[in-house]
């Protein structure tokens, strides 16, 4: 009897140890669960947060980028070219410094100082046999521009009258405008 007590209070001490492993292996994995979980959660709420940070970092910059460009278009402004015939007195038609200088006086008179700056006016073809021409300007000023050329009745000493043909924002488009 003695070995069979020994054998069975050694079966039942290895039950009790495989039992007590058992219940140690399970409760570090519920130990190592709950902490990876918690890991989790702290990483979600740190990804979370970086998003909030990602988003905000993107609107900055695309704010910035957006003052950028309105910079640029700014600084670059859209230009406008007018196309005009001239109808004068006389035999000689005007030259072209006397037509951009009667224009950029009637643009000043008109909008004043501020406009001849911003509107950048300048004459960039004119062909005195045909006493036609294109003078630019920018997209801003155009139409204090065709209201200043409605005003012009002299060119040099002599009585003239500008007619505007057709406005474009290119010179290619604005030269198949002028009469022939």
């Amino acid at each position: 009897m003695g070995t069979e007590y020994l054998l069975s209070a050694l079966v039942l001490l290895v039950g009790i140890a495989a039992s007590l492993y058992s219940y140690l292996v399970t409760k570090r994995t519920r130990i190592i669960e709950e902490r990876i979980s918690s890991l989790e959660k702290a990483l979600e709420k740190v990804v979370r947060q970086n998003k909030l940070v990602a988003r905000a970092a993107l609107a900055a910059l695309r704010s910035s980028e957006a003052e950028d460009f309105l910079a640029k278009l700014r600084a670059k402004r859209r230009r406008r070219y007018i196309a005009f015939y001239i109808v004068y007195e006389g035999e000689e038609p005007p030259s072209p410094q006397e037509v951009e200088k009667a224009i950029l006086r009637a643009v000043e008179r008109l909008g004043g100082q501020l406009s001849v700056a911003l509107g950048r006016v300048q004459l960039v073809y004119y062909d005195p046999e045909r006493a036609a021409g294109i003078i630019r300007c920018t997209h801003d000023t155009k139409y204090v521009v065709l209201a200043a050329m409605g005003l012009v009745r002299r060119i040099g000493r002599r009585r003239a009258v500008i007619v505007p043909v057709r406005t474009s924002g290119t010179i290619k488009r604005a030269k198949r405008a002028l009469p022939s």
